[in-house]
């Protein structure tokens, strides 16, 4: 009974003291928002990179006085590497070909190089691999094979100049994420520390009666705990309640942007990871804090 009496209590004061319960209410819903932003973040920056990489492909380009049976045969070479799904060969008049049909709604392009009558494009090959790290072997090989006098140049290491950059930025990013992290459970737990500490004072005179009628520790302890722990659900379930509304408003955007970003599956999937961890740490931040406050206090 004593302890259904103190979560009685500490819902007392949770009604009672609504500037303190306000303020603690808002801490954890910045805290949770902030948490859930970043994990929103990082699932945005990895499904970019990994989009970019499946999509990098090793284009060869050769020398307009190359043979094709040399470039076949650079073919068959490349075909038989670990990994590699497969090596296309696509000769200049098919590559016009496809560029007179890619330009077509702009005909003045097209009808310049009609009359010029030549085909300024070169045949050249594309390879596609399971992993990018294929393609560094790739590039390894070629740089060292009789064939590489042939090659003109390859598309590779500028596409994955690009797409490292790119997730050199994204870990640079994610880095920020998790400082900020740190910068705010600092300062909310100084925050529910000192606001924990201002509830006990203002409830002072009702712990010096407990104190005095010989009241163990823990059932003075316990309602400032428990109006803490309200505080921090009520905020995560805020903050849940407004992410959820903007990712389910903003799913449309996502797929236009990139077809593979699906935040909605990515946060069912992993609902109850995201939410319990979020709320663990939240839990854990209030009671730390209040614990030491009410210790502080008590040791007074």
């Amino acid at each position: 009974m004593g302890i259904i009496k103190s979560f009685v209590e500490g819902w007392i004061l949770f009604k009672k003291r609504k500037l303190i319960s306000f303020v603690l209410v808002f801490i954890s819903f910045l805290l949770s928002s902030f948490i859930l932003s970043g994990i929103f973040i990082y699932y945005l920056s990895n499904e970019i990179v990994s989009y970019l990489r499946s999509r990098l492909d090793f284009s060869i380009y050769f020398k307009e006085e190359t043979n094709r049976e040399d470039i076949n045969k650079l073919k068959n070479i490349l075909e038989g590497f670990n990994g590699v799904k497969e090596v296309i060969f696509i000769t200049k008049e098919s590559a016009f070909e496809e560029f007179q049909k890619k330009y077509i709604a702009n005909p003045s392009i097209v009808k310049s190089l009609i009359e010029l009558n030549i085909n300024p494009l070169i045949d050249y090959l594309i390879v596609r691999a399971d992993d990018v790290k294929i393609y560094s072997d790739i590039a390894s090989y070629l740089e060292t094979s009789p064939y590489r006098v042939l090659i003109d140049f390859t598309t590779y290491s500028e596409n994955k100049r690009v797409i490292d950059r790119f997730a050199s930025v994204s870990n640079y990013l994610n880095l920020v994420i998790l400082i900020f992290s740190v910068v705010i459970l600092l300062f909310t737990f100084l925050i529910v520390f000192n606001l924990t500490l201002l509830s006990i004072f203002s409830q002072k005179d009702e712990i010096e009666v407990l104190r005095l009628i010989g009241a163990p520790n823990y059932f003075i302890r316990l309602p400032f705990m428990v109006f803490n722990l309200i505080s921090s659900i009520l905020g995560f379930i805020i903050a849940q309640i407004f992410f959820v509304f903007f990712i389910f408003k903003t799913s449309d955007f996502w797929k236009q942007l990139l077809i593979t970003l699906q935040p909605i599956n990515f946060y069912l999937n992993n609902f109850w990871l995201i939410n319990l961890a979020i709320l663990g740490f939240l839990l854990i931040t209030n009671i730390i804090a209040s614990t030491l406050a009410i210790q502080r206090y008590l040791k007074i």
